[in-house]
């Protein structure tokens, strides 16, 4: 979910859709491998099923320099924000829960990292829904290294309490697309958020995606999904109603995920600023199925 200046994505619909075309075969390998399996619980103990007034800002806003940020967030369980130096983290009320946003397979040319990596061989290919952000090879001990040793102590030392975990779907997309060339790469997304849980241990991880929610589940303290009733068509430049296939694939991924270890879901719908229509109906469609949504526009750059 890069949003360009200081924010991020999450699995965009090429990912989504090239996703779907296997997911028949591999849900059932996949549930197979998740119900033979012993599970740990590696997550920080947070319950989160509480929190039910909650947004997220993570891309560029002209206006995050003026906000009232303590009257903002006054009333709000959690918030998720981006690294924008003008956010006063540590001044937002004690009460709210405060998530930073990290982009785990997606590195993004306008964070201060980019001038350091930009040639790197663990750079795979541009997002191309966000020019700005460039999918990569989690497997790479210089990425990981990266954002346990870097970009995590930055966002922690700002004042977040823990972490918003996005574009992990980079990981499955990379192996449906050439098994051969990125072989394990999974393999590295668990291993690398076994390492983050391992140095962290209490702070709270949600994890953002789809296909990979599964792979994250045993780590993290909530879901969250893109998209799931309403969602921004980058192919037609539009917000719409998901479709009944898209709806049903993002909702087997839930499944999958909770199969594994039962957490909150925490959904992202997309309308237009002015589509109050679509956006409460998604709304009203997310809590019937027991989750927690937010509305917000495609760049999540508004405020509720």
């Amino acid at each position: 979910m890069s949003r360009g200046g200081h924010g991020r994505r999450a699995a965009d619909g090429a990912i989504a859709r090239a996703a779907a075309v296997f997911a028949c075969a591999s849900a059932l390998a996949a549930a197979c491998a998740v119900c033979s399996r012993r599970t740990p619980n590696l997550a920080s103990g947070t319950d989160l099923s509480h929190v039910s007034r909650w947004w997220i800002l993570i891309g560029h806003s002209n206006a995050a320099d003026v906000i009232d940020w303590r009257r903002q967030t006054r009333g709000t369980d959690m918030v998720i924000l981006s690294d924008d130096p003008r956010i006063p983290v540590h001044d937002l009320p004690p009460g709210t829960l405060r998530l930073g946003y990290l982009s785990v397979g997606e590195a993004d040319r306008q964070q201060s990292y980019w001038t350091g990596i930009r040639d790197r061989p663990f750079l795979i290919e541009a997002d191309p829904n966000w020019p700005d952000n460039v999918r990569v090879d989690l497997r790479d001990p210089e990425w990981q290294r990266l954002l346990l040793d870097r970009e995590v102590p930055h966002l922690l030392a700002r004042g977040f309490q823990g972490l918003m975990l996005d574009t992990i779907d980079v990981a499955p997309y990379l192996e449906r697309r050439d098994p051969a060339r990125f072989a394990g790469v999974r393999r590295a997304l668990q291993d690398w958020l076994g390492e983050l849980r391992r140095r962290h241990p209490s702070i709270v991880l949600v994890a953002n995606g789809s296909d990979a929610l599964v792979d994250a589940a045993p780590f993290v303290d909530g879901y969250v999904v893109e998209g799931l009733f309403a969602t921004y068509d980058f192919g037609y430049r539009t917000y719409r109603q998901t479709t009944d296939a898209e709806r049903t694939w993002k909702l087997a991924q839930i499944d999958r995920a909770q199969a594994v270890v039962r957490r909150p879901v925490f959904t992202i719908e997309y309308a237009a600023a002015g589509d109050y229509a679509l956006g409460q109906w998604a709304a009203a469609q997310s809590a019937d199925h027991g989750f927690h949504p937010y509305v917000t526009v495609k760049d999540i750059n508004s405020l509720p």
